[in-house]
């Protein structure tokens, strides 16, 4: 079972996949915070313990040291880079704790201080606090923990009963702890983002609104460096539609033309209606041009309909401006603007078609904005004479 078939168990209890994923999402960035204070922490533990193990002599322990220096140092590395995989993530926060729990037991049995239990115990109470968002798998390391404090001591002759029960009321509240906490946090954060879906939804579409979609594409922009695509959507003759048929048969197309959107796109990709009859796509993790142009015709393809009431039939078809963003600067208005002059260049030819924008799709643009100053139709006055039927 793949994890997103996994996911749509959690639809019984109410939850929406979407809303699961982006509290997903803020997990995996408060691991890649937590691992980079972790990992520091880790690097100057490691070093010092080297240190002390080759001064006093301990030769047996330096591999452990050692050891606890290369997962502190790596787990440091993985935090800093920004498109590593979120279980990579999560796999060197494990290293990391393994190395220190591996370490601390050495070092116990190495240099046998009194009172290790009751260290331990604090030892473990901090990596929890540290650790907490790893929620779903911190169990886990509870019963590493635990298993650390047994070992530890049973190496300095021995577990005391009363000790023992001690410890294992420490670990059962300590589960019972970090689950409640877990499951509460969960109950939080989805309904702050049901309640922000519902802000940020286009009542009559469904899709994203305006605000809503910049920021989810410049939040991309800017902490991926992947390719992506934006397509800037204008339906062609929908004036005429609200004109000629009513503003309720222009609602219709555009919730028919919403849905299928949402058809055709990932769940990952941002879908928007601008306003009006404009819509907005953008897609992330592009694998090459080919393959946006297939998602562009087929966005053509599919809008194509013919509305009306059997008297009066309308074709409503889209033109389509998409841009790579390798093509342009990897900002949002940068985007919005490329993408805009490619649809406008697709309206003027008939619409009903996709147009990539190119630098040269730029210069014709200027070339007709400068022949405008020249007394002449520039290129807003161009669109409106061969495409005034498409409005």
């Amino acid at each position: 079972m793949n994890e997103h078939n996994w996911l749509k168990r959690f639809r019984q209890y109410g939850y929406e996949i979407d809303v699961f994923d982006k509290y997903r999402d803020a997990v995996t960035r408060y691991n890649r915070s937590a691992l980079k204070v972790l990992g520091v922490a880790g690097a100057l533990a490691g070093l010092v313990s080297l240190i002390v193990m080759l001064i006093e002599g301990k030769i047996g322990a330096v591999f452990f040291a050692a050891l606890m220096l290369a997962a502190g140092i790596g787990g440091f590395v993985v935090a800093r880079i920004r498109d590593v995989d979120r279980r990579v993530v999560q796999a060197a926060g494990y290293v990391l704790c393994v190395a220190f729990y591996a370490l601390a037991i050495v070092g116990n049995v190495q240099f046998g201080h009194d009172g290790a239990d009751a260290f331990w115990v604090g030892v473990n109470m901090v990596m929890s606090c540290y650790l907490l968002y790893y929620s779903t798998h911190l169990l886990g390391m509870q019963l590493i923990s635990f298993l650390a404090l047994v070992i530890a001591c049973d190496q300095q002759g021995g577990f005391p009963s009363d000790r023992l029960i001690i410890c294992a009321i420490f670990l059962a509240a300590g589960m019972i702890t970090v689950y409640t906490l877990g499951r509460a946090r969960i109950g939080l954060i989805m309904s702050r983002e049901v309640t922000k879906k519902q802000a940020d939804t286009d009542l009559l579409t469904g899709l994203m609104i305006r605000n809503a979609a910049q920021q989810e594409v410049e939040s991309h922009l800017e902490e991926s460096s992947e390719s992506g695509v934006l397509m800037l959507l204008d339906l062609d003759r929908f004036k005429s539609v609200n004109d000629r048929l009513g503003h309720q048969m222009g609602d219709k197309v555009l919730i028919d033309v919403a849905a299928d959107l949402k058809k055709m796109f990932r769940n990952t990709d941002v879908l928007s209606r601008l306003g009006g009859d404009e819509f907005i796509v953008y897609m992330k993790a592009v694998p090459e041009k080919g393959w946006a142009e297939q998602r562009a015709e087929q966005v053509v393809r599919e809008v194509r309909r013919w509305v009306g009431d059997g008297t009066t039939n309308i074709q409503v078809t889209a033109s389509v401006g998409v841009v790579m963003t390798d093509n342009v600067d990897r900002t949002y208005d940068d985007l919005y603007r490329a993408a805009d002059i490619a649809m406008y260049f697709a309206k003027a030819q008939g619409g009903n078609q996709a147009i990539f924008y190119s630098k040269d799709l730029l210069n014709q643009a200027r070339g007709k904005a400068t022949t405008r100053e020249d007394g002449t139709a520039g290129m807003a006055e161009q669109n409106g004479k061969n495409g005034e039927d498409l409005r």
